[in-house]
């Protein structure tokens, strides 16, 4: 026997990831037979056994016992833990998970082409049986991992994978509820307040914004459209202080999350504007910072426990029935009224 021998190497005898050897050895139920005849025939042309496997597992597991729960894991990815958006979700992907007998991981993970497989490794080691992505990732990115895991995205997605599954809302249909709503109340100089571009759903709200003013024949002025690099909230305070400084400030801002807004009232009472008299600000989630703000935030409502619990459904379902096609839903989001519109 070659005491050498590792899952790793099993797993390129059989073509499959680590994760799956692993799980053809330990949940063999979740595995296709086809699969699973993959992996025996690289364990007898490696001439080692599956108990022998197990015992170099078992030492890699003393080390790493913190990572490596003894039930199916299903391993989360978030962008940053700066956006108190992901909170109810993440409680959404936990409780279905739960009740079917799985545990979760959540990673804060930047994704590049060089950093793919040292995530991929990671992911072995914790026994991944799926992912959950909410990161905005490129399509290339989005396959590779594809290729070793079952994958769902949440919230965050690429439409131009359309072969991978994705649990969101229609950002452009409520956000353009959001933006003629602030024109049909008289405004008529609209700010947009915006998260890093690269991100699916500022594109969306950014186009919806564009597309409504367009509609009404209103110009789109440079000045008014201020974008923040990161979710720290004090970079997002300073960047919210520049419309307060210039000679037209806008009457209106459209905010891509609760946490922008907040930070354009805070900013604009420090300057002495009135909200909603002198500027309406509406917002994006309905999180924390929409009812703790004075005064409070009018924002638009995402079904966040809802888009955690069925992205944890639609990747159970690709767990267990690997060649069964999932198709991307869009769950209702709706307008919240409150004080600052």
């Amino acid at each position: 026997m070659n005491q050498k021998i590792t899952i790793y190497d099993i797993a390129e005898l059989a073509g499959v990831s680590p994760a799956t050897v692993s799980r053809v050895i330990h949940q063999p139920d979740c595995v296709k037979e086809s699969t699973k005849q993959k992996v025996w025939n690289a364990f007898t042309e490696a001439k080692i056994t599956p108990d022998a496997l197990s015992f170099k597992e078992s030492a890699r597991k003393k080390k790493d016992s913190r990572l490596l729960p003894h039930v199916p894991t299903v391993l989360v990815c978030l962008p940053n833990w700066n956006n108190p958006f992901y909170n109810d979700i993440l409680e959404g992907i936990r409780t279905f998970l739960l009740t079917a007998g799985y545990e979760m991981i959540v990673q804060t993970k930047q994704f590049t082409k060089y950093s793919v497989p040292e995530f991929l490794e990671f992911a072995a080691s914790v026994q991944a049986a799926g992912l959950i992505i909410m990161n905005p990732l490129s399509e290339d990115i989005l396959y590779r991992l594809k290729a070793h895991y079952p994958l769902v995205q949440c919230s965050e997605h690429n439409p131009f994978c359309q072969n991978i599954p994705y649990v969101s809302v229609d950002d452009e249909e409520i956000s353009e509820t959001a933006v003629s709503y602030l024109i049909q109340n008289g405004c008529k100089k609209i700010g947009f307040f915006s998260a890093p571009y690269q991100n699916q759903y500022v594109q969306k709200r950014f186009l919806a914004y564009k597309t409504v003013l367009q509609a009404y024949g209103m110009p789109m002025q440079p000045d008014h459209i201020i974008q923040v690099s990161d979710f720290s909230y004090d970079r997002i305070l300073a960047a919210a202080n520049r419309f307060f400084m210039l000679s037209e400030p806008p009457d209106a801002v459209f905010a891509v999350s609760d946490k922008h807004a907040h930070a354009v009232i805070k900013a604009g009472l420090i300057n002495g504007y009135k909200i909603p008299e002198d500027i309406r600000v509406i917002g994006f989630d309905d999180t924390m910072y929409a009812t703790l703000s004075t005064p409070t935030i009018t924002t638009i409502h995402q079904p966040r426990r809802e888009l955690g619990a069925e992205s944890a459904r639609i990747l159970l379902e690709l767990i267990r029935h690997p060649d069964k096609p999932q198709e991307g839903i869009l769950l209702p989001a709706h307008m919240v009224w409150r004080e600052s519109a």
